[in-house]
């Protein structure tokens, strides 16, 4: 029995040398991966979607058109006419 000893023990200490070696590798790649992951997310290009929003309504009184805002953020847009017209058939 103590032939096997000492063997057993180097193995044992050989094995539990090479799991948190693995293990020191396997956080230190994780870290460079998530280090290039921030850096990557500052340098994307960042796609909005530009969305469509209702901020008024145009009624026709008397063959004159009246604007209705519902928001009055764009008061100043529609004074300084930077508007475009589009038609639905």
């Amino acid at each position: 029995m103590p032939d096997m000893l000492i063997p057993f023990i180097m193995l044992l200490i050989v094995t539990i040398a090479l799991v948190l070696e693995r293990k020191y590798h396997e956080d230190k790649i994780v870290d460079i991966y998530e280090e290039k992951f921030t850096q990557w997310k500052k340098h994307s290009v960042k796609d909005e979607i530009k969305c469509k929003e209702l901020v008024g309504l145009v009624y026709l009184e008397d063959y004159k058109l009246s604007i209705e805002l519902l928001n009055n953020d764009v008061k100043n847009i529609l004074e300084r006419k930077k508007y475009s017209i589009k038609e639905r058939v």
